[in-house]
Parts: structure tokens; sequence; C-alpha cells
């Protein structure tokens, strides 16, 4: 489960992005793929109150991949993806880091999260354009699936010595979403990226109401019904932010230029043709 459980969740949302496109991709990659398996790993091996306390961290831990977004987004419009990547994922750790120093109720991490996202979100609402993604070869799909093995057997593994605040810190932190937001850059470029990330922002909700979930019902009712309601919280908060965001993404289509050239073309045949009189001049020389 902690070798193969992640992975195959990463490979399933690759391929969507392939399938139907950026957003999609982002959205899938947004939602808890691999901080929930950690969840559910935690819970077996430490107990219910170990990852009731790991998921308060990993919902405060979502800050920190809001910064990661942000920070992207911002330095993807000027600068190339080598160094957009370590700037953003060093704003993103700076904040993991000082919110490891933080111990908040559940309810006091839940609206934080919940004003920090509504922020991003009203940010990212200009219109964007998110063509498809081209598929990447099979040394970069077992590169990614391989990344996302060692995070959950790593975190997994080390949770005892972390302690749940700080291996629920860590469970959320985009390094799936990292690896594929820099590849998408460097060969699809910017509005490529403009789609991932708002897709990720809008699965982050799936993944804020899913750990809400955990943290306010692990320690008083069933885990296997506490992880089924977080799950259908999760994809129902995360469709509903998707949906949100679907008026204002704009398509990118091959037509939409000639589109755009023809109904020019057929104003200016349009338009009243006015004669231009010649000079006299050239009248005195041609005689």
């Amino acid at each position: 489960m902690k070798v193969l459980l992640a992975p195959l969740l990463l490979a399933a949302g690759s391929f969507a992005a392939w399938r139907w496109g950026a957003a999609v991709g982002g959205w899938l990659l947004g939602l808890p793929l691999i901080s929930g398996p950690i969840s559910v790993l935690l819970l077996i091996e430490h107990g219910p109150r170990f990852a009731e306390s790991a998921a308060r961290g990993t919902l405060l831990g979502l800050l920190a991949t809001g910064a990661f977004i942000a920070w992207y987004s911002l330095l993807a419009r000027r600068a190339r993806w080598w160094l957009t990547l370590p700037l953003a994922y060093a704003a993103c750790l700076s904040v993991a880091w000082g919110l490891s120093f933080i111990d908040l109720p559940v309810a006091w991490v839940a609206v934080l999260v919940l004003l920090v996202l509504a922020a991003l979100s009203a940010a990212a609402s200009r219109p964007a354009t998110c063509g498809p993604v081209r598929k990447s070869g099979v040394f970069s799909m077992l590169l990614k699936m391989t990344v996302a093995s060692i995070a959950v057997v790593g975190i997994t593994t080390g949770a005892g010595v972390l302690g749940p605040h700080l291996a629920g810190l860590l469970a959320p932190l985009p390094v799936v979403l990292a690896f594929m937001t820099a590849c998408s850059h460097r060969r699809d470029g910017q509005e490529a990226v403009r789609g991932i990330l708002g897709g990720a922002l809008a699965g982050s909700w799936g993944g804020a109401a899913f750990f809400a979930v955990v943290a306010l019902q692990l320690g008083s009712g069933m885990p296997v019904v506490t992880y089924t309601l977080a799950l259908v919280a999760a994809l129902a908060a995360a469709a509903i932010a998707m949906r949100m965001q679907q008026p204002m993404t704009i398509p990118v289509r091959l037509t939409d230029t000639a589109h755009r050239v023809g109904v020019a073309m057929r104003r200016e045949r349009h338009l009243p043709r006015v004669r231009v009189p010649r000079p006299a001049f050239l009248w005195i020389l041609r005689g």
C-alpha cells in the first residue's frame, strides 16, 4: 500500500491531464492523492489520535501549498522554469517552516485555510487559456511515480520520529505538483502552468474539506465512516470550486484565429469605398 497506492493515483492524474487538459490534471493533483493515503497509513500504524493530530497539521500545511501556487504563478510570467521552480519551492518551504511552530485548534486552522484559499481563488479569477498537456515519456512517468512512492514511504516511516504535527505538515507539500508544473512550463509554456495551478487550487479545496472532516470526526467515530465522509466532502468541495472556475476558462482552439480573421475580412468587405482624387501634378506629368 505504501509503495503502490500513491503512484497509481498519480498515474491516473497524469493520464487525465493528457486526456482532458491541464486544468483537470491540476485539479486531480490538488486532491489529497498522496496526503490521503499517508493519513490512512498513519491511522493504521499509530492509531486514531496520532492520525487526528496529523490531519490538523496537514490542513495547516495546505497554506504552504498555496504559497507555492501563488509564487509560481507570479514568477512564471517573466522567468523560466529553472528559476521559477526553486524560488517558488523556497517560499513554500519557508512557510512550512514557520507553520511548524504554530499549533492551533482545528476550527481556527480551518478558518485560516478557508480565507487563504478564497483570497488565492479571487486573485486567480482572470481568464486563462488552458491548452492540452503533451504526453511525457515513460521515464518521466516512472520518475514521478518514484517520487510519490518515496514521499509516502519516507513520511510514514519517519512519522514516529517527526511527530504527528510535523509529519502531517509535510504530507501536502507539492512534490509531484512541482515536478509536473515545471515539466509543463518547460514543454507547453505559461498557459499550461496557469491551467495546472488553477486546477490545483480548485483541488486544494477538496484537500481542505477532506482533512477538516478527518480532524473533526476521527476521534469520535468509526474510521471507515470518517474517511468515507471525508472523501465525499473532498470531491464535492473540489467539484464546486472547479465549477466556479469554468466560466472564467477560455479553451484554446486552433480555429479561433481563423474565425477572427474571417470576421475582420467580412467587415472590411462591407466598408464603403472612398475614391481618393489624384494629385494635379500627376495630370501634368501625364500630359
